[in-house]
């Protein structure tokens, strides 16, 4: 009896993320440090980088981290952890669950003093702002003057690039065109193409930062932060 070809099993987008979870999980302390020396600087920096308080930034994140491994109210809540199913990378899920929790916070100090008592207050129980919490439950996890403030961070150092060198990163990022080809293109050399679009990069990350930090000096964000943040869904 013949079968057929075995089909290509492709590899998680998310496994490495996925592996430290889990061996966090099981309390390997090595992958809980990892977890926590990785997250942590990212998290208060992510947090003070939009005007909170430092040490109110690292009180939340240092809650969060907890929350990660189980320790919630009356120790019963479920790890956050394992909420974590990799369909976005670990960054991500931690940038968005922080930030959505620095956003409650940020709703209760304001409507806190503001907030109509009701008869049935104390039998309902629980928290009023709780119910206009989801009055808000469209709101982009980041604030749009900083999706702005990257967006045109981005393009102007997009626009800092030659048309020669910016069809190159087209080519290789959008199109997948290997730099052999486009070698072949530029009738140079690939070591040529390869370097050119090296510098590029690095160019395009020095500027971004620079415009960033000129429209606004208190803004802590670092080049990989920038990354994460894009890829958490941050609408540039």
């Amino acid at each position: 009896m013949s079968t057929g070809p075995t089909p290509e099993v492709k590899p998680l987008k998310h496994a490495e993320d996925l592996d430290l979870v889990d061996r966090a999980l099981a309390g390997d302390p090595v992958a809980v440090r990892e977890f926590q020396d990785t997250y942590k600087p990212l998290l208060e920096r992510v947090l003070t980088s939009r005007g909170a308080n430092p040490v109110h930034a690292e009180d939340l994140v240092a809650d969060v981290v907890a929350e990660c491994f189980g320790a919630g109210k009356n120790g019963q809540t479920r790890p956050l952890l394992e909420k974590f199913e990799g369909r976005a990378s670990l960054s991500t899920f931690m940038i968005r669950t922080t930030w959505n929790r620095w956003l409650d916070l940020k709703r209760r100090d304001k409507f806190r003093g503001e907030l109509p008592v009701h008869d049935e207050d104390e039998e309902r129980g629980g928290d009023q702002f709780d119910r206009l919490a989801g009055e808000d439950s469209e709101e982009g996890f980041l604030d749009a003057d900083l999706s702005e403030l990257m967006g045109r961070a981005i393009r102007e150092a997009f626009d800092s690039l030659g048309p020669d060198v910016l069809l190159m990163l087209k080519l290789s990022y959008l199109h997948g065109v290997s730099q052999a080809s486009i070698a072949r293109m530029w009738q140079c050399d690939q070591t040529r193409v390869s370097r050119t679009i090296t510098t590029a990069r690095q160019q395009v990350a020095k500027v971004t930062m620079q415009r960033i930090r000129e429209a606004d000096e208190g803004l802590r964000l670092e080049w990989e932060d920038f990354q994460k943040l894009c890829a958490a869904g941050l609408d540039l």
